[in-house]
Order: C-alpha cells, then sequence, then structure tokens
C-alpha cells in the first residue's frame, strides 16, 4: 500500500510540480499514469497477490435499495450544496472539467476507498481506518501543489467520502455522482484549468485502460471467492459433510 501511495503521489508531483501547464504533454502522460496506477495496481495485488475478487475492492452492488438511497442522498446534499443555481459557463468550460472528474472519481474510489481504507479497516479496526484513509486523501492532494489549508479540508472531506464507503462497501455510493460532482465543481469555481476539447479523448483513454484492468482481474478472478466468504469456507464446508453424512437431515449446505 505505502509503495503504491508513493508512487502515485511522486507521478503526480513530476506531473504538477515538474512539467506543469507550460508543458502539457509531459503533464498528462504522468498525471494519467498515476491514474491509471492508482487503478491497475490495487486490481492485480487484490486480484494475483492476494486472490480476492473484484468485490473486495468495493466493486459490488449488495443490497441495492440502501446503495441506492445512500448514493442520491449523499450526492442531493452535495449538488445542494455546490451545483443547486450555480451557472455554467460555456460548455468547452465545463465538459472537459466533467469527463476528467469523472476519470478522477474511478482513481479515487477504486485506490482510496476499495484499496487502501477497505485494508487500513481490515487490519486496524473502523474508526482507525476510516480516518488513516481520510488523512491519506487529504495528504496526497501534496502532488497536486496544493498547501496545508486545502489538504486539511480535503482531509475533512475525505471523512465524508470513508464514512459513506464503510457503510455499504460499494464504491457506487461515490461514483459517478458523489465525488465527481464535488471535484466538477471544485474546478469550475477555481477556473484555473482550462481544458480543449481534444482533453476529453485522452481521458477516455485513461477510462479505458482503468476498464482494460478490470476486464483482466475478472477474467483472472471472476471464480474466486471473496475473502469473507473464504474465512466462513471451513464452517459451510462442515456444515455440507455433515449434511451429506445423513446426520443431520434438515440442515441445509
Amino acid at each position: 500500500m505505502a509503495g503504491l501511495y508513493l508512487a502515485v503521489v511522486g507521478l503526480l508531483a513530476v506531473a504538477f510540480r515538474g512539467f506543469g501547464t507550460d508543458r502539457t504533454l509531459g503533464l498528462f502522460l504522468c498525471f494519467g499514469a498515476a491514474l491509471v496506477l492508482g487503478v491497475a495496481g490495487p486490481v492485480y495485488y487484490t486480484v494475483r497477490v492476494q486472490r480476492r475478487p473484484l468485490a473486495d475492492l468495493g466493486l459490488r452492488v449488495g443490497s441495492w435499495r440502501t446503495l441506492v438511497a445512500l448514493a442520491l442522498l449523499f450526492a442531493g446534499v452535495q449538488f445542494g450544496l455546490t451545483l443547486w443555481g450555480y451557472d455554467l459557463p460555456a460548455p468547452v468550460d465545463w465538459a472537459p472539467l466533467l469527463v476528467m472528474a469523472l476519470t478522477v472519481g474511478v482513481f479515487e474510489s477504486v485506490f482510496f476507498r476499495g484499496f487502501l481504507q477497505a485494508r487500513l479497516q481490515e487490519h486496524l479496526g473502523d474508526l482507525p481506518g476510516v480516518l488513516l484513509a481520510a488523512l491519506a486523501y487529504g495528504a496526497y492532494h501534496v502532488g497536486y501543489g496544493m498547501g496545508l489549508e486545502e489538504m486539511l479540508f480535503l482531509t475533512g472531506l475525505g471523512v465524508v467520502y470513508a464514512v459513506a464507503f464503510a457503510l455499504t462497501r460499494s464504491l457506487l455510493v461515490l461514483w459517478p455522482l458523489l465525488t465527481p460532482i464535488g471535484s466538477w465543481f471544485a474546478n469550475l469555481e477555481a477556473g484555473d484549468i482550462e481544458l480543449p476539447w481534444a482533453s476529453i479523448m485522452g481521458f477516455l483513454d485513461v477510462l479505458g485502460l482503468m476498464a482494460l484492468a478490470f476486464w483482466w482481474a475478472r477474467r483472472h478472478g471472476q471464480d474466486r471467492p471473496s475473502s469473507s466468504a473464504a474465512r466462513r469456507s471451513p464452517v459451510s464446508a462442515a456444515s455440507r459433510t455433515t449434511g451429506s453424512s445423513g446426520s443431520r437431515p434438515g440442515s441445509s449446505s
């Protein structure tokens, strides 16, 4: 986790502090590499190294009624606090930013929630896991060149995102509504990022590479049980053995 975190933050620092907006090709290549690594790294580690399914990264639905209700609730509050009544500029000034927000949202949801937070909660407990994941989320923005005050605000926002994920264990409570809305509004308000229409294709390429990582994981991990199911497997196996032997004819497998 630490190695991937440092690699992602390092690539962002090279992109925004090294290349900067004056050298856009290098900036975008390093930025895109950080986003792809932040998704493909956790996917590979989860499926290939830990031999867990994608569900362990939060790519699951679970109770869809609860999920939809919470996703709409959180997104509705976010929209009401930010975009309600907001006068959008010309499409060229907001459409590329929206695609960027959706792309970054996939990375942040997978890396900080499904990967970092889930494993911190598993090893340290819920409260320390949520707080450390939120702190890591705020601190990673140093790669974008942000100051301490901004990172403290984003740490607080990270707590909100962390709690939302902890309630459902599904990334769909965060993406495509909650986190992209917040990121999109922040970039609109700042007004310091100007992206041409052509940048949309670049972000779609990044999304395509992320989708390729998910496809690969489905091919290599779809038949493996989740970690929680694996922990229950000895009990389940014992139940099936007992039931098949006839000593408890009423038990189910």
